[in-house]
């Protein structure tokens, strides 16, 4: 019911839209996230393009609770959140600024916005290079009145931006690839587990300028690991298949273990693919380093407050067919594992590399707090 109102509040082409995409949501018709993301920003940018709404404080309740609906369809998706926190960053950060921040190019306006002076100040008017006084800087910044804010100056900019993060999630993963030869090195024996786009890319982008081989954890009871191991020895990489069950044994012979992740959490935690924190637990009794490769699309300011918040149980089938007693038994079949951040050697974004302490900075950077709760 709270679904179907939202609905019907919204432009009627944004209406349909969402619910198309509601509906392939809960079929889990989407099986990347990349794919997921990208939807929503799209969604997000007619929001944005619709004539309806003529302020910004409207737009960015029409957001919040278009994204809130986006959300309960399906909640273990967090990149739909997080997709949603990053458009809202954007409109209040080209609000601020008065949509110069697009027409000055994004980097020299976020330094001018992180070193606390106007634009055109960065840019190199009069002025430029004198900061805001100690007094001014010690004092609370004052809340924007999105109220008087008309959105009629600031859409082109705000479309523009919106499309700006759009290209960032299409070469989020070429960009992680792009790392590949700093984090291997010649002759090197990689561990991986699971099937990841976003992994098998990184380490074929490896195997173009270095000697490596590769073992891959088989996943039961889905096999995705054999996708990999496939595709990897279709590339000419020397790949090892092994069962979970040998990945003990196996890590003394390992110089990294490299997986993907379903979401980096707000602590640098991980919800990555079932297997993983056994993978990271026998990692680190081996001193082996374990490396994470994963866009800042999948980087979400939520805490895991329980194991199974934001976890999803998949069918039994796969390890107890119904036709052997499956009735009888009880068999859960949980699709994500939590990896606790201390287990994190390093994660690997399209911004390059960071350790999971430095979570908290990334946050800052690309979500704003108040919408960090939809």
């Amino acid at each position: 019911a709270t679904s179907a109102m939202a609905t019907e509040a919204l432009p009627p082409q944004v209406a349909s839209e969402c619910a198309r995409f509601t509906a392939r949501l809960r079929r889990r018709h989407y099986s990347a996230p990349q794919d997921i993301a990208r939807k929503t920003v799209e969604i997000m940018r007619q929001l944005v393009g619709c004539g309806s709404v003529k302020d910004i404080a409207s737009l960015i309740e029409l957001i919040k609770r278009t994204g809130a609906m986006l959300v309960a369809a399906q909640p273990h998706e967090l990149v739909i959140g997080n997709m949603v926190r990053r458009v809202l960053a954007i409109v209040r950060e080209e609000s601020a600024h008065g949509g110069q921040l697009t027409d000055l190019g994004g980097d020299a306006a976020r330094g001018a916005a992180l070193a606390g002076s106007a634009p055109s100040e960065a840019a190199g008017c009069p002025g430029a290079g004198v900061g805001p006084s100690l007094i001014k800087m010690l004092d609370a910044p004052a809340a924007p009145d999105y109220l008087r804010q008309t959105l009629k100056v600031l859409r082109g900019p705000l479309i523009e931006a919106i499309g700006e993060l759009l290209e960032e999630l299409v070469a989020a993963s070429s960009h992680i690839s792009e790392q590949a030869i700093e984090h291997i090195h010649s002759n090197e024996v990689i561990l991986t587990h699971g099937h990841d786009p976003t992994v098998e890319s990184f380490l074929r982008a490896a195997a173009k300028k270095r000697e490596l081989h590769v073992i891959v954890a088989e996943s039961a009871p889905g096999g995705e690991g054999r996708l990999t191991a496939v595709a990897l020895a279709d590339a000419g990489i020397p790949t090892t298949l092994i069962a979970d069950s040998a990945v003990f044994a196996m890590m003394a012979r390992v110089n990294k273990v490299i997986v993907g992740a379903h979401a980096v959490m707000a602590n640098g935690g991980l919800m990555a693919p079932a297997g993983c924190h056994v993978l990271a637990l026998a990692a680190q009794h081996h001193a082996v380093p374990f490396v994470v490769c994963a866009g800042m699309y999948k980087l979400t300011p939520l805490f895991p407050s329980g194991p199974g918040q934001f976890n999803l149980l998949l069918s039994p089938q796969p390890i107890l067919p119904y036709t052997d007693g499956l009735q009888s038994v009880h068999v859960p079949n949980p699709a994500l594992d939590y990896v606790p951040p201390d287990l994190v050697s390093l994660l690997i974004t399209n911004i390059g590399g960071n350790h999971s302490s430095y979570i908290y900075r990334l946050l800052q950077e690309y979500y704003h707090p108040e919408d960090y709760e939809l």
